[in-house]
């Protein structure tokens, strides 16, 4: 239990509080606790925050996977990917595969002048694709008791199926003649197929005994060219041309992708070494780099950028003919001077532009000059906190690996959103989709019954349609999906906001949370994140997945303006404002949301009054953020850049070595295996690096909350912050110091 002399310490200030607001620019003071220790600064405020926000997460998530469960009851992807026959039935067990019956419909589909889709092609169920006569005329008819009544009532389905769907020589003089005009209800198989997913696929060309069986089948029923259609004799040659078009167009891509398949199972060992662990250990060693050489790096691109605005300013002198060639060979030498008269020789036309240029490009390089000096002690600070947030990261090496939690969880989640939005997607009801149905034109052009069309003999192919009810369901679907990866991105946040700040307040360690495999930080910050702060997880995440999914119906609103021929010059100009503002506003709210989870992490308050005070601190103590926020954003950069790179010149390298140049294990191009090994290598070092980069704006936040709740100097801080921290007193503050003492 407290004291009273502490009680009553939390409410008066310290005799010797700083009357200056210290480095970090706070305004005011509160009321210090010099007994408060830093679990006390994080824990004595700590309740459940925004519970209301995760009830409602949980009753929308129980509702997602209910509808869900619904359409895996409901739906049949089968549909999506087969499609339905002429009667719009899906091809059940009995009759699994899908045949079309009229090659030459399918071959319309490649001419320009057609007005359907594939959809509209007359096809049928069977046991297995047909195979054309070995020595006769083989026929596939119409179901027996096809529901547009060209059947035959004699035969039932079993005894069609076990007849090898064939009844034509039962039927009438009619309808034979309606046959061979590809009316049906016969059509002959002219072509070999094959089994390729359930589908029927022509290949080859057309069988001469059943072309041959055809033409005299023809010439028996008294048909000529002006009364049967000849066209069906010279399938064979057109399919051919198909099919040898479409193996052009496959053959290369494909032969090309089996090679790159087959240098993949050649250099694995490649792949695992230098796409996954050559990342993991030289992201450790970049995370070494910046926890010593962070000084060297800042003030090298400090100077860089300086001696560019330099360069670019005395360039811009020369162009415009105030510093000529004399004062340029006065410093740099005849030879040097010769060479820039060329580049350095003005213009009469822009000499005027480019002296005012120039003017402005000086003034650029004062201001930028003078901020510099007066940055030189934030960018102390900010080297310091980076070095911080990276031994911080050194004293719980597990912590890096903690950002795949997330990523698996939303692999898993994802998988799930695909499967039940696809049987979501096709619990919708058959109907028969739209076409223009012109009478010679396919598909009307082989209907027998072309009157009061569309008719149960002639009309338009089958989809699943989706009604009013199943457009929002699919938009619910969605938007549980937005919701929930960002959800799990709260948390991963909240977690290593808790590990760092549990770090910064601690001095400089972890305390007991180090030891053991279940007491490690990131654990204990889990477990208590998971306890108090769901609902701030979920009140922010909802934010930013409402911002997503305006953004996705207006990009979808702008898709259907630009399909209906809408977009004009002042709506594209619009839609392209729109759709900034909207990224832009999402981008705030993400970054605002970093830093509440970082504040919900430290003080345990809600949502809203966590997000007050993360912008209160930032604004107060903008220079310092700043410096952190520039240098830390192109160090982690430079680490990612360079992990990849380093990534792909060693597998090039490792690939280059006779093992994979020569004999059985021999690469055919090493470009692929390069390319991947530097996408997973940048993609690995971006996990390392975000949490580099959570560290820093923790540490950030957490030193700014310290100063602000100790008269502007930090309580807590690790030592190296607090060392470098220590250069930068007064000598009136180090002689108070010293009397305390």
């Amino acid at each position: 239990r407290r004291t009273g002399q502490h009680r009553r310490s939390a409410h008066t200030p310290p005799r010797d509080a700083p009357l200056t607001m210290g480095l970090c620019g706070c305004c005011g003071s509160p009321p210090v606790d010099e007994a408060a220790t830093g679990d006390d600064v994080m824990n004595r405020n700590r309740r459940c925050t925004d519970i209301l926000f995760l009830l409602l997460y949980v009753a929308f998530m129980v509702a997602f996977f209910i509808i869900g469960i619904v359409g895996f009851v409901g739906g049949d992807p089968r549909i999506l990917l087969y499609g339905t026959d002429y009667e719009g039935n899906l091809c059940t067990e009995d009759l699994p595969v899908r045949y079309w019956v009229n090659p030459l419909e399918i071959y319309e589909l490649t001419q320009a002048t057609h007005t359907y889709d594939m959809k509209d092609v007359k096809s049928i169920c069977l046991k297995d694709c047909p195979s054309t006569g070995a020595s006769g005329l083989n026929w596939v008819c119409n179901y027996p008791d096809s529901v547009d009544g060209r059947g035959y009532a004699g035969m039932t389905r079993a005894e069609w199926a076990a007849n090898n769907y064939d009844y034509y020589s039962s039927l009438s003089a009619d309808l034979k003649k309606d046959s061979l005009n590809n009316k049906g209800p016969c059509y002959p198989v002219l072509l070999p197929t094959v089994n390729n997913y359930e589908s029927c696929t022509y290949f080859g060309n057309s069988s001469t005994t059943a072309t041959t069986a055809l033409a005299a089948e023809q010439v028996s029923n008294g048909c000529t060219s002006s009364t049967c259609d000849y066209e069906l004799r010279a399938v064979g040659p057109m399919v051919a041309t198909l099919s040898s078009t479409v193996s052009d167009f496959l053959s290369t891509p494909m032969a090309t992708f089996e090679r790159y398949i087959d240098d993949f199972a050649q250099a694995w060992v490649v792949l695992l070494v230098m796409g996954f662990i050559a990342p993991v250990v030289l992201s450790f060693v970049w995370m070494g780099v910046l926890r010593y050489f962070t000084g060297l790096f800042a003030y090298l691109i400090i100077f860089m950028v300086n001696a560019m605005a330099i360069l670019c300013t005395l360039y811009l002198y020369m162009k415009a003919g105030v510093i000529g060639q004399d004062q340029v060979t006065a410093y740099v030498g005849d030879d040097m001077g010769e060479n820039l008269e060329g580049y350095t020789d003005p213009s009469e036309d822009n000499q005027e532009v480019l002296k005012y240029c120039a003017h402005v490009a000086l003034a650029i390089t004062i201001v930028l000059f003078l901020f510099t000096l007066l940055m030189l002690k934030r960018v102390r600070t900010a080297v310091a906190v980076i070095k911080v947030a990276t031994q911080a990261i050194g004293g719980a090496p597990s912590v890096v690996f903690f950002p795949l939690a997330p990523v698996f969880a939303s692999l898993l989640f994802g998988a799930w959103w695909i499967a039940a939005g696809i049987y979501i997607y096709s619990s919708g009801e058959i109907k028969q989709q739209t076409c223009t149905l012109e009478a010679d034109k396919a598909p009307m052009k082989y209907c027998a019954n072309q009157t009061a069309v569309p008719n149960a003999n002639c009309h338009c192919g089958y989809e699943s349609v989706m009604d009013e009810s199943l457009q929002y369901t699919l938009l619910y679907h969605l938007f549980g999906l937005l919701w929930t990866t960002q959800f799990f991105q709260a948390m991963s946040f909240l977690t290593l906001a808790s590990v760092f700040a549990t770090y910064y307040f601690n001095r400089g360690s972890y305390g007991g949370s180090i030891s053991g495999w279940i007491n490690t930080p990131v654990i204990r910050a889990f477990r208590k994140m998971s306890w108090y702060h769901t609902g701030s997880a979920a009140f922010g995440s909802l934010l930013v997945a409402i911002l997503q999914f305006i953004r996705i119906i207006v990009a979808y609103m702008v898709h259907q303006l630009k399909k209906a021929g809408k977009d004009n010059l002042l709506v594209k100009y619009a839609a392209c404002c729109v759709q900034y503002c909207l990224w832009y506003l999402q981008k705030i709210i993400e970054w605002i949301n970093r830093n509440t989870y970082i504040l919900i992490a430290i003080e345990g308050k809600s949502f809203c009054a966590s997000a007050m005070e993360a912008l209160s601190l930032i604004f107060n103590n903008l220079a310092t953020v700043g410096a952190v926020n520039v240098i830390g954003d192109v160090l982690l950069f430079l680490g990612k850049l360079s992990v990849s790179l380093a990534c792909g010149v060693l597998a090039f390298l490792y690939l280059d070595d006779d093992a994979y140049a020569t004999g059985d294990n021999k690469v055919s191009s090493p470009l692929l295996i390069v390319i991947f090994c530097i996408i997973f290598g940048f993609v690995i070092a971006g996990l390392f690096m975000s949490v580099v980069e959570m560290a820093i704006d923790t540490t950030l936040l957490s030193f700014c909350k310290d100063c602000k709740l100790h008269g502007g100097k930090p309580r807590y801080a690790p030592k190296l912050l607090e060392s470098v921290l220590g250069k930068f007193e007064t000598k009136a503050e180090k002689e108070a110091k010293k009397n305390r003492a």
